[in-house]
């Protein structure tokens, strides 16, 4: 479910208890919010052609002919991945800032970067002998990152995502029909997800971040009318019309019942944190896209927003991107990240690597700028919460932590003195510029309203940060309008 900006949100309380899941609580949670930046990477064999991660279906490439890009006879669009050095990317995530990565384990393409269990798979294992994201996942433990993993339930290998049922195949760019068989074929992609979800859970130890994607059906409703077919709550029905094999699924010791997606989720990775696009179910929600960060402080639900370097907005590598003017640079980023922090959001801002597995440079340089600012300026970033006040949309935001206030002041913020709402019972002792560490003036004018002087737009315009040290903690309720 949206709400009216589009943002994914958490399904409510009653839906959750339904399906017997139940949102993580804030202490779960607290790791994601204090980490404010991860990298997200989508990587698999469209990134061979270099024309985005929807190339199969945009260029309308037959299944068969799909999985030759795997082989070294599909030449320069060979996915080699000969190049691929896990800990090279998540060294890049770490001077970058980052605290997480989330990588794609498989895309609407349908190919796993792991050993899938299921026979029908088709796996790094099969063309490559080799289990990516194990290697990834070693990466982020390795680096001291916490892991994420992407997955989506959608395949275009298989004709039954378009037609469920096996009687009324919806529109596709690869001339599936209408086909009784058709049913078996989306009763299989169900029964493969189930098995991948189970090793994913199962085969890699502590899994921090997942991102669910493409729970919608035929590319059209949402992902909570799919959850008839996908069953991604505690348990799955036995009079399910879909039903999984033994093999790909586990069972309830206690009563018997196949664990559903969720289910299967939380048994062997409790503390995870999911959100909800596999059919509604999850703990944070997402708002995903170039649109710039507007609006009110998101919390107290956590939203992540999740968008692409390439400013057009593919997510797999594309080559016309990189060779061209645009990649977000430096400052792009900040405004991003800056705008999300004070709303209390997080940013998953992702790369696609090439089809050797590298990142492009153009993308690499910009994120390691951003890196140096967030050394500079971390206090004012991580484990802060968005608020105590309403941000004004490209003017100014505010965020907290501790007996510190953070005002970001971003380039529409005009004139060299600012005045803060007024702050009640709170006593300010001292204000600086949290990039350059000059002192500034601080007076409590009318009603305690601090005015705060000598600001230096110059020396990082795009997110001037004032702080404002207080004489207790900063709580939302001790801040006075009056």
């Amino acid at each position: 479910m949206t709400d009216d900006n589009g943002i994914h949100l958490s399904p409510p309380r009653e839906l959750k208890t339904q399906y017997g899941i139940t949102q993580q609580s804030d202490e779960a949670m607290a790791w994601l919010r204090d980490a404010k930046f991860g990298l997200f990477i989508h990587w698999g064999l469209y990134a061979g052609p270099g024309q985005g991660e929807w190339y199969m279906h945009q260029s309308a490439v037959p299944p068969d002919e799909y999985r030759k890009l795997a082989s070294p006879e599909s030449g320069e669009s060979y996915f080699a991945a000969d190049r691929f050095d896990p800990g090279q990317w998540a060294q890049i995530a770490k001077d970058a800032g980052m605290k997480w990565m989330c990588l794609t384990t498989r895309h609407h393409d349908g190919y796993c970067l792991f050993e899938s269990p299921h026979p029908n798979a088709f796996s790094s294992m099969q063309t490559h002998k080799r289990d990516f994201v194990k290697e990834y996942v070693e990466a982020c433990r390795g680096a001291g990152l916490k892991v994420g993993l992407y997955y989506s339930p959608l395949s275009w290998r298989y004709p039954g995502y378009y037609d469920v049922t096996g009687t009324d195949c919806k529109p596709n760019p690869f001339g599936y029909k209408t086909d009784h068989s058709h049913k078996e074929s989306a009763r299989l992609m169900k029964e493969e997800n189930c098995a991948n979800v189970r090793h994913l859970v199962t085969s890699y130890g502590r899994i921090d971040h997942i991102y669910w994607d493409g729970g919608w059906l035929a590319e059209q409703g949402s992902d909570a009318d799919a959850a008839f077919f996908h069953e991604p709550g505690l348990f799955m029905d036995p009079t399910n019309p879909w039903p999984v094999s033994a093999d790909s699924v586990e069972r309830d010791p206690l009563s018997g019942q196949a664990f559903g997606i969720m289910g299967v989720t939380r048994k062997h990775q409790p503390q995870v944190v999911v959100n909800p696009r596999y059919g509604w179910i999850g703990d944070f929600g997402d708002e995903e896209g170039q649109a710039h960060v507007v609006g009110p402080v998101r919390a107290p639900f956590l939203v992540e927003k999740c968008m692409t370097t390439q400013a057009d907005g593919a997510w797999g590598y594309k080559k016309a991107d990189i060779d061209g003017d645009t990649i977000l640079q430096r400052d792009d980023i900040i405004s991003y990240l800056a705008n999300c922090v004070v709303r209390d959001m997080v940013l998953l801002l992702n790369i696609g690597p090439d089809r050797h597995g590298e990142f492009p440079e153009p993308v690499v340089q910009p994120l390691l700028k951003v890196g140096k600012w967030l050394a500079v300026v971390g206090e004012a970033i991580y484990g802060t919460r968005g608020g105590p006040w309403p941000p004004t949309d490209g003017q100014v935001g505010y965020c907290y932590k501790g007996n510190t206030i953070y005002a970001h002041l971003f380039q529409g913020f005009a004139g060299s003195t600012m005045t803060l709402p007024p702050i009640g019972p709170l006593r300010p002792v001292r204000a600086y510029d949290a990039f350059t560490g000059a002192a500034l003036e601080i007076d409590l004018g009318e009603n305690r309203t601090p005015v705060i002087s000598g600001l230096d737009r110059t020396a990082n315009p795009v997110d001037t940060i004032v702080a404002i040290d207080f004489d207790r903690p900063i709580m939302t309720y001790a801040i006075s309008s009056k």
